[in-house]
């Protein structure tokens, strides 16, 4: 657990290429203990690249640091462990699999099965539906009740900071408001530090405390959401307010 004055993730001049491509221009943001921090921006902006780069799965150039922890020394795995969780945007779900297995496979590194069974509950209660589809493969589900079990899947692993990546994405409004809900109370009665990536910068906006505005791999913009919400580049081009 980080302290009051450790940044939980602290991210320094990150660079990523894609062969001669540079995916990743120098982004640094840093997360406090307890806050979510949004990163908006379009799409191939370079927002997922910076999470699979702080989840392991990418090459990087610069530094990023978990609870004062250089996670270029750590396992993808142990990152997981550790207690940094990505729920990807395309989900990864076992599609034969049901509700209540892909929940397991969530847990599969966790020794204290009491505890598993309690966020198992705990899972259940944030999303209703998944409690009613539990013996329902994933594959036969709709895209909003596999969104849900993604997440449900990553709280399963006991995270300390969740990295959410385009939550939202092609979602009905009704179920966004489920998905808002979730964040709602994952993060003001868990106390769930979360890094949300999102498109959909009203969303974002929603919820973050503060945010960065990341565009073709750089980071254009950082502040408090009320400064993004003043700004009129943002409300033009991300908010749709003239």
């Amino acid at each position: 657990m980080s302290d009051s004055t450790t940044p939980h993730l602290e991210i320094d001049d990150l660079h990523v290429y894609y062969g001669k491509a540079h995916a990743l221009q120098g982004v640094s943001i840093d997360v406090d203990n307890g806050e979510i921090f949004g990163v908006i921006g379009p799409n191939g902006a370079g927002k997922t690249t910076m999470l699979n780069a702080i989840a392991g799965f990418l090459e990087y150039d610069g530094s990023i640091h978990y609870d004062g922890v250089d996670l270029a020394t750590v396992s993808p795995r142990d990152i997981v462990t550790d207690g940094l969780v990505y729920c990807t945007e395309d989900r990864d779900l076992f599609p034969f699999f049901t509700v209540h297995e892909n929940l397991q496979m969530g847990a599969q590194f966790r020794d204290d099965r009491e505890a598993v069974e309690e966020d198992m509950r705990m899972v259940y209660d944030l999303f209703p539906r998944l409690d009613e589809r539990r013996d329902q493969e994933a594959e036969t589900m709709s895209g909003g009740e596999q969104q849900m079990l993604a997440i449900g899947r990553a709280l399963m692993s006991d995270p300390d900071l969740l990295m959410l990546d385009e939550p939202t994405l092609g979602l009905a409004p009704i179920i966004i408001e489920d998905i808002n809900d979730a964040i709602e109370k994952l993060n003001q009665e868990e106390g769930l530090t979360i890094l949300l990536a999102e498109q959909n910068s009203t969303f974002a906006l929603r919820h973050a405390e503060r945010l960065a505005l990341l565009e073709t791999g750089s980071i254009e913009l950082a502040g408090s959401a009320a400064e993004f919400q003043d700004n009129d580049y943002i409300r033009e081009a991300y908010i749709g307010i003239h």
